[in-house]
């Protein structure tokens, strides 16, 4: 089976009843993910959650570790914390002009049922990301969703809203209706919608589009709101370490810079991000992205460093590897790529590496990649 047949294979997770999309979604009950979810937050209806995607913004995490409240006078101290942990809060308040920084910490999350990879490192337990209905997982419109993040807005301030995974690409048609069904209730303007993608897909949507089960010029649709972005996971930056990290073909490390290529041309605001990386061939990658997307690709792309919670944990050790290695040698992979990501940066730009927000800049197309990427 073709990595084409395999993700429409998978799109079997998604139908229509009427005009309305249904999408299948992952249940967090009785899973690996639930002991690492309830440990901060309790679960929502079995199949959503509210994630705490800055710690240090948080005061009682704070306090977990003897600190003292952040000072959001201090900016430096602000976009330090963000720096070490995920940036996503300030792409929201980039966006939405009436929303506090620190009111952007937490994150409303449910996760499609379906993925195209199966990483060793992944969050999801493999039955959550299989395609299939069962794990007492079932079918949700858009509309249930966003009613399920209405009444948690009720009770807790939240802002952030992305639909997660699995791949939330294959069926992309959501972030347009995530998008639209936002707007009709007129929380366009508070709150913001992160996307997530593992940027395999640029071909399946070139597939989809072709075979019209997706709206003309669907991207450029999303495009058009403030307040969306994405999240754009390169799995390693070779081939070879694309292949470590998915288990995937090795070929599909190409199809990360078309599929990147394809939401960037459209005008979507995206987010590389590079996760296990190869410290050796990092200088290489770098050089590529800015042939294809221009020189904001060096100051736009960070190397976001992976931990090992439950799912991963269990899979490792029924794999019979030891967690606690691997998770060394993700760490040393980590620092080593960071310090080339300071030393890029400072060549060139005379600052350090991660020293600025992120939202002001702004990638383009600059070179044709190829067929398969580059």
């Amino acid at each position: 089976m073709d990595y084409i047949e395999h993700l429409y294979n998978l799109r079997k997770n998604v139908v229509k009843k009427g005009n309305e999309l249904q999408i299948l979604l992952a249940n967090f009950s009785g899973t690996e993910q639930q002991k690492d979810i309830e440990a901060r937050t309790p679960l929502i209806n079995d199949f959503f959650r509210v994630k705490i995607n800055i710690k240090a913004f948080d005061d009682k995490e704070r306090a977990k570790k003897n600190l003292e409240p952040l000072d959001f006078h201090n900016n430096e101290a602000v976009f330090g914390a963000m720096r070490d942990e995920f940036d996503m809060p300030y792409w929201a308040f980039s966006k939405l002009k009436n929303v506090p920084l620190k009111e952007l910490k937490n994150t409303f999350i449910y996760q499609l049922k379906a993925c195209n990879l199966y990483c060793p490192w992944c969050y999801v337990d493999d039955t959550n990301k299989n395609g299939k209905d069962g794990n007492n997982s079932r079918f949700f419109s858009i509309t249930e969703i966003i009613d399920f993040f209405e009444e948690e807005r009720k009770k807790q301030k939240i802002y952030n809203f992305r639909p997660s995974g699995g791949e939330p690409t294959i069926a992309i048609e959501q972030w347009l209706n995530v998008l639209q069904e936002l707007e009709k209730r007129k929380l366009n303007r508070e709150v913001y919608v992160q996307g997530d993608t593992n940027l395999s897909t640029g071909h399946f949507i070139d597939f989809l589009e072709q075979k019209g089960e997706l709206e003309n010029n669907l991207l450029e649709q999303i495009a058009s709101y403030n307040n969306f972005g994405v999240l754009c996971s390169f799995k390693g930056n070779s081939t070879v370490s694309f292949w470590e990290a998915t288990g995937a073909n090795p070929e599909l490390h190409q199809e990360q810079f078309y599929s990147l290529k394809k939401l960037v041309k459209a005008g979507i605001d995206c987010y590389p991000f590079v996760y296990s990386p190869e410290p050796s061939s990092l200088e290489r990658f770098m050089e590529k992205g800015a042939r294809i997307f221009g020189e904001g690709f060096y100051l736009k792309t960070w190397i976001l460093p992976l931990k090992l919670y439950g799912p991963e944990k269990a899979r490792f050790e029924a794999k019979g590897t030891n967690p606690e290695l691997y998770q060394q040698r993700l760490d040393k992979n980590f620092r080593e790529s960071e310090e080339i990501m300071q030393d890029l940066i400072w060549k060139k730009y005379g600052m350090n590496y991660k020293a600025n927000p992120r939202t002001g800049i702004k990638l383009e197309v600059k070179e044709q990649a190829g067929k398969n990427g580059g």
